[in-house]
């Protein structure tokens, strides 16, 4: 959700003319739901266009529409209140057909609305629908002069941000929730708390009671196989997946069935346990949930937090997870891997990230590249780098301060010619990857040069002629004037001075400024494109013109005509703004790759033998730190367009209209994009929930075997094993703090080839000790506790407690009662030269 208000009320704008409250009731059944459409009500408007702004529905069985479209139209048996057709799933207490649902919903839609736009939010609360969507409703269609609904339809979000245990009267959330708004436009307020109530939801452990509530709380969503005993409580979810809580345990405990919905949420999970068919588990699972008992696969995990368990849920029973929200995984571009669209590889710190995203790069880019020098990073980092001079791979890092202005495209301060300030529309580094991307191919056959200028050219005037339909059958372009002769010639003749500055002005682009590779955009009418194509010749001049055409066309380009026959408004591109009646001059409003993306998403198709593109090249954006930026600030409308279904040439493609250009843009799918997320930076429970089940998560866990066979050794020739010392020391991180704050292997990678104590001693010194004391902040026992110190001689400890009489400081008394509050350290800097301090790291007495 994002908290532009001008964005935000102008979407809602956009809403409510498409659907205004008086034709809800002429509301269609196509109209309210049909699959892939981003125009219908529930998946186009509610779901996917008004998420970002107006708040999110995503998750969940698409039950919760009453009625919905369905795009897998398999045969499938309906029960336990659900029905099924060819095309469409309802649940049946509203009828015996989908039309007859649709029917039924539509009314209490429309109840909805109108409650909601007196403002009686108890008739909502009664409305007999899912409560996602008549919130929803309720919130579009309100008094905007006097809203009382927030753009937040979780009651767990509401009452988390009013710190309230009861989530049932959610009229009464919403008041108390407004009751706090004051001035703050409703949808930025909406935002905050939102991002309040995300945290304090992150922060709630998770025990069985409470995940045990949630799912009795939601009998829309769950339905309990049958009563829950001492140790199992068993459900199905709306489209049939079982789950089983484990109700005699101390941390909250799930049994699921796998799929690829785990990838949207397994980094806020802990403890994932693959339970093979064949594998023994609680006998309990065979009365209250037999789908994940023995002879089953099934997956045992951990959900430490509340936040975590509202994610899973919306993971795991939402209908369309195969279609497009989870994991995109289809790549034609690499033969060796399947290679998701978007990726993010998370770890502590020292983990080999960044060496994972040259790997994963590659991957994409050149696998056979990877295959053949996959053992010498040396190889490998030549050739990213290489990639990244070509700019086919670019690397971007996100920070507190950067924006959609960097990313996607913003406004740049310059001066023109005449030293004067003017602003121009810059493109950022996402958009100019996918313009090339969108453009580049691997054999382009059309000749198009890289960033070719355009060219508005007139044959003849507008409309079809004789003269034009020439040009376009024999791969030219021509223009008038012939009486000026040979454009070529150093002395121009007394016709051609005769002209005016702007005829001469054509003359001069045509012949001299227009280069081959540039790209032709000819004329249908002042607001149609009706052919483009891409220069291949130089100039010259006919002295004679073939028959049929005028005879004053004696200016020749070659043009190889990529399309034609396209009437296409230029308006969209062009700023709203007409073609001019000027024969010849150049275009500076959009790129070629603006205008690929167009005529891409408006259906037009090259000629035949004349593809503009070929095999489109993949590009690679690394975004490093990505979980550091603001998402909803820096990708905007984006957020949906990276979405694998809503890529150029998906069925479910869309397309967005940027803010500064007005230009349409979409997001081609040979764009891969890989982040990197530094756990101990900020927690995975803590980022953007929309950028979270667009990306596939790639953990990078620390790897202490690694360093197995690493010994570095003493003067007396003792050994310590780093494998195994790094392991310990994660061990106690866990305890203390989280695996997220664990040691990356990485940092003592460098003894692998050369283990000597001193640099063993300068790790630590310089990388290891700054660590912990971030990590632990300054809490100095702690940090002798993972380094185990309280087990070690004084003379072997890495932290030493002071030893400074207090009693020579404050005097007998005072030193008495402060001799349990002393904090002070040191660090022993002798330590770091004694193997015994790094073997006391593994070593504790029994």
């Amino acid at each position: 959700m994002t908290i532009s208000t001008s964005a935000s009320n102008a979407l809602w704008d956009s809403f409510l003319r498409r659907w205004p409250l008086e034709k809800l009731p002429q509301m269609t059944l196509q109209e309210y739901t049909k699959a892939g459409d981003a125009d219908c009500f529930t998946y186009g408007w509610l779901e996917q266009r008004t998420e970002q702004q107006l708040g999110s529905i995503w998750g969940g069985s698409a039950f919760k529409f009453g009625v919905y479209s369905r795009k897998d139209q398999s045969d499938k048996l309906g029960g336990a209140g659900r029905a099924y057709s060819t095309d469409y799933g309802w649940y049946a207490k509203y009828g015996p057909s989908a039309e007859a649902a649709f029917s039924q919903v539509r009314n209490i839609i429309c109840k909805v609305a109108g409650a909601a736009r007196t403002g009686d939010l108890e008739a909502v609360q009664q409305a007999d629908l899912g409560a996602a969507i008549k919130w929803k409703i309720a919130f579009l269609y309100q008094d905007r002069a006097a809203p009382s609904v927030l753009p937040i339809y979780s009651a767990d979000h509401l009452a988390a941000f009013l710190e309230q245990k009861s989530k049932r009267n959610i009229p009464a959330l919403h008041a108390a929730a407004m009751a706090q708004r004051g001035d703050i436009d409703v949808c930025t307020f909406g935002a905050q708390i939102w991002k309040q109530a995300e945290a304090r939801l992150a922060a709630m452990t998770l025990r069985p009671k409470d995940a045990l509530a949630f799912l009795q709380d939601s009998p829309d969503r769950f339905q309990p196989i049958k009563g829950p005993n001492q140790y199992i409580a068993g459900f199905t979810t709306g489209e049939g997946r079982s789950l089983a809580l484990a109700l005699d345990t101390k941390k909250a405990k799930l049994w699921l069935e796998p799929g690829a919905w785990l990838d949207a949420v397994k980094g806020q999970l802990k403890d994932i346990d693959v339970h093979p068919a064949e594998r023994q588990r609680n006998s309990n699972l065979a009365a209250t949930a037999p789908d994940l008992a023995e002879g089953n696969v099934a997956l045992y995990l951990t959900v430490p937090t509340y936040a975590a368990l509202l994610a899973l849920f919306d993971a795991y029973d939402n209908t369309d997870l195969n279609e497009s929200k989870i994991m995109a995984t289809e790549s034609t571009h690499s033969p060796h891997a399947i290679v998701p669209l978007n990726q993010i590889l998370y770890g502590p710190p020292g983990t080999g990230k960044t060496h994972a995203t040259i790997k994963e790069t590659l991957r994409i880019l050149d696998p056979a590249h990877l295959q053949t020098y996959e053992d010498s990073p040396k190889k490998l980092k030549e050739r990213f780098d290489a990639l990244i001079t070509s700019e086919q791979a670019r690397f971007v890092t996100f920070h507190q301060s950067y924006s959609y202005e960097d990313f996607v495209e913003g406004l740049r301060a310059t001066t023109n010619d005449d030293k004067q300030p003017e602003y121009v529309i810059e493109p950022g580094v996402f958009k100019r990857l996918c313009d090339d991307a969108r453009t580049q191919g691997v054999q382009p056959n059309a000749g198009i040069r890289s960033n070719p200028r355009i060219w508005k050219i007139s044959i003849n005037g507008s409309g079809a002629s004789p003269t034009k339909n020439y040009c376009i059958n024999h791969g030219e372009a021509r223009i008038g004037w012939g009486d000026t002769g040979d454009l070529r010639a150093e002395e121009r003749n007394d016709y051609y001075k005769k002209l005016g500055i702007g005829d001469q002005g054509t003359l001069t682009y045509f012949a001299q400024d227009i280069v081959p590779g540039d790209i032709l955009l000819m004329l249908h009418s002042a607001e149609m494109i009706g052919a483009v194509g891409v220069v291949t010749g130089d100039y010259r001049y006919d002295e004679m013109t073939p028959d049929g055409i005028r005879d004053d066309y004696q200016h020749v380009r070659l043009v190889t005509w990529l399309y034609h026959d396209l009437k296409l408004s230029i308006l969209p591109l062009n700023d709203n703004k007409q073609l001019t009646l000027k024969t010849v001059y150049p275009i500076d409003r959009f790129t070629w790759g603006d205008l690929l993306s167009y005529l891409e998403q408006s259906g037009v198709v090259p000629v035949k033998g004349n593809d503009a593109t070929g095999e489109r090249k993949p590009h690679v954006l690394i975004i490093d730190e990505i979980n550091r930026g603001n998402i909803s600030r820096i990708f905007g409308e984006l957020i949906t367009l990276i979405e694998p279904s809503k890529r150029v040439g998906k069925e479910d493609a869309l397309i967005a209209v940027l803010p500064y250009s007005k230009k349409p843009f979409s997001v081609p799918d040979n764009v891969y994009l890989i982040g990197t997320m530094n756990t101990a930076d900020r927690s995975l429970a803590g980022l953007d929930i929309a950028l979270r089940r667009r990306f596939t998560f790639k953990e990078m866990p620390p790897r202490p075997d690694l360093l197995d066979g690493t010994v570095v050794k003493g003067a007396n020739m003792e050994g310590v094993n780093i494998g195994l010392m790094l392991r310990k020391m994660n061990e106690r991180i866990e305890v203390l703090l989280d695996r997220d704050h664990c040691l990356g292997h990485a940092y003592f990678m460098p003894l692998h080839d050369t283990p000597t104590l001193a640099g063993l001693g300068f790790i630590f010194r310089q990388q290891i000790l700054p660590l912990l004391q971030e990590y632990f902040f300054e809490d100095w026992e702690r940090i002798a506790w993972v380094l185990n110190d309280q087990n070690k001689s004084p003379v072997q400890a890495f932290v030493q407690k002071a030893s400074t009489n207090l009693a020579s400081l404050f005097g007998p008394g005072v030193a008495e009662n402060l001799q349990n509050m002393d904090r002070r350290w040191r660090i022993n800097a002798d330590a770091f030269g004694n193997i015994e301090s790094y073997r006391g790291i593994i070593e504790v007495a029994a």
